[in-house]
């Protein structure tokens, strides 16, 4: 009897001794599923809307056609009229100076081409949320129009900005200018499409001082 007892005795100071180290490939496990989770997650990004880059590049060659000109830097007005008239939401072209764009627009209900207006002023939101509102409206929104009082060249501190979103997918931003952009450390060049989440959008375009935005639905 007094050896099987030291034989219990002896046997379960080996498995307290030894437990942790048994423990160890289990935890590992643990540890390993829980960063191939995580990758999972960090990798789940929402895809490009292909036809969305598509038309912003089908556009911009439409616009410089109609244009007959090799850039539209400083033309930002010129720019967005001709992608109004391309894709039907304005008959005929309406251009404008940047710090006119929203207004032309702000107090119509339908343009000339059948689309509905809903304006976004700058005195009750800021463009990151007239983003975000038009987005809760429509989740798959299209043409959306922001005008800028003033833009931050000397040019734009005078005649503002203007740009069109061409839609809005999954919190993305996909858009184009008419100048050679950075965004997200990238560069585009101008009329490249551009996506982007819309923080991203309103932080490049903060230092713009905003007049409003236009959904046209």
């Amino acid at each position: 009897m007094k050896t099987l007892n030291r034989f219990a005795v002896l046997t379960a100071a080996a498995l307290f001794l030894f437990s942790p180290l048994l423990a160890r490939p289990a935890a590992a496990e643990a540890r390993a599923a829980i960063v191939f989770e995580s990758n999972d997650i960090s990798v789940d990004v929402p895809e490009q809307n292909e036809q969305l880059t598509e038309q912003i590049r089908s556009i911009y060659k439409k616009a410089k056609k109609a244009a007959r000109k090799k850039s539209f830097k400083g033309k930002c007005g010129y720019y967005v009229g001709l992608q109004l008239q391309k894709l039907g939401i304005n008959k005929k072209y309406v251009g404008s100076n940047g710090n006119r764009a929203f207004d032309i627009y702000k107090d119509k209900t339908e343009t000339s081409g059948g689309y509905s207006i809903t304006a976004y002023p700058a005195k009750n939101y800021t463009l990151k949320e007239a983003l975000e509102a038009i987005e809760r409206d429509d989740p798959h929104a299209r043409n959306i129009l922001v005008g800028f009082e003033k833009g931050t060249s000397k040019a734009g501190k005078k005649y503002g900005h203007v740009m069109f979103i061409h839609g809005i997918e999954n919190g993305m931003v996909y858009f184009s200018d008419s100048y050679a952009q950075t965004v997200d450390g990238k560069r585009y060049k101008e009329g490249e499409p551009i996506v982007c989440s819309i923080a991203t959008f309103a932080q490049r375009y903060k230092k713009y001082k905003l007049d409003g935005v236009i959904h046209f639905g």
